[in-house]
């Protein structure tokens, strides 16, 4: 899948370069990561910035392939949370996560007659992440092959080792304010789908510890490390949710810029030609 998705960007690159339609995107916000580490659905808190870099193919002058290369840091903290169950379990997670998609955006006006136009989009991405946490030592520990539930075990046939290679499903909606028919500015919100519940290396309930690497007990249940510490609530307890899949979110500014090539953008009704005109407005 991820090589279908770049080869399908490598072939829009090069049919926009020959159809001389080519808008440079760059993209510069905030992240923020949903799950079991989270308690909002939506929040600024424990946000990260994201950047992203990207081409849009104007497919006529209300709809646009596109495709980006996002790079962000995504974390939460138990110990950060108003939640009583949070803080008692104690975990932590943070991880470098990239972005490669394809996503259809329309825009509900024409910008090239309108200065201020809203625009929804939705697509297909490839992500890739690896979460990590620091012991109580604070040595750097990747959490995937420590298998903190149990995955991998005889003892939890159900509990697969997850893939840190997955795909995702963006849509959103965003707006775009016109300064010329080259250059426009806007802002977006972009919520990512997810199929894994392990973007934070939690999903369902504590396995029996001692089945466990002395290494990957200790950070299966950190409460332990709490002052006083908290007792082990034993195999089965809940340690996360597994019905909710966690998900990602970016909001973001956006800078847009139409490689000008000699094109001309005509009218439809009146036979007019747009060349970097400023757009009327409306």
């Amino acid at each position: 899948m991820k090589k279908i998705i770049l080869f399908s960007f490598t072939l829009l690159a090069v049919y926009t370069l020959q159809a001389q339609r080519l808008h440079v995107n760059l993209f510069g916000g905030v992240s923020n990561y949903g799950g079991d580490l989270q308690a909002k659905g939506f929040t600024f808190k424990q946000s990260r910035p994201v950047v992203a870099l990207g081409l849009s193919y104007e497919i006529s002058e209300k709809f646009f392939i596109r495709g980006e290369y996002s790079f962000t840091n995504l974390g939460a903290d138990d110990a950060l949370s108003n939640n009583y169950f949070q803080v008692r379990r104690n975990l932590n997670f943070k991880t470098v996560l990239q972005e490669l998609n394809l996503i259809a955006e329309y825009d509900i006006l024409n910008n090239y007659d309108h200065q201020l136009v809203p625009y929804v989009f939705a697509g297909l991405g490839v992500f890739q992440f690896s979460p990590y946490t620091y012991d109580s030592l604070g040595r750097k520990r990747f959490l995937r092959g420590l298998h903190t539930e149990g995955q991998g075990l005889t003892s939890y046939p159900d509990r697969l080792p997850y893939k840190n290679v997955q795909v995702n499903i963006p849509f959103g909606a965003g707006v775009k304010f016109a300064l010329s028919d080259n250059i426009r500015v806007g802002a977006e919100f972009g919520f990512r789908k997810l199929f894994t519940d392990y973007l934070d290396d939690v999903s369902t309930d504590y396995p029996d510890l001692a089945l466990l690497a002395p290494r990957s007990a200790a950070l299966s249940y950190r409460g332990d490390e709490l002052k006083p510490p908290i007792a082990f609530p034993g195999a089965g307890a809940q340690r996360g949710n597994p019905k909710a899949k966690d998900n990602y979110y970016f909001l973001m500014f956006r800078l847009s810029y139409r490689l000008p090539f000699g094109n001309i953008k005509t009218d439809e009704h009146s036979g007019s030609n747009h060349r970097g005109c400023p757009p009327v407005r409306l």
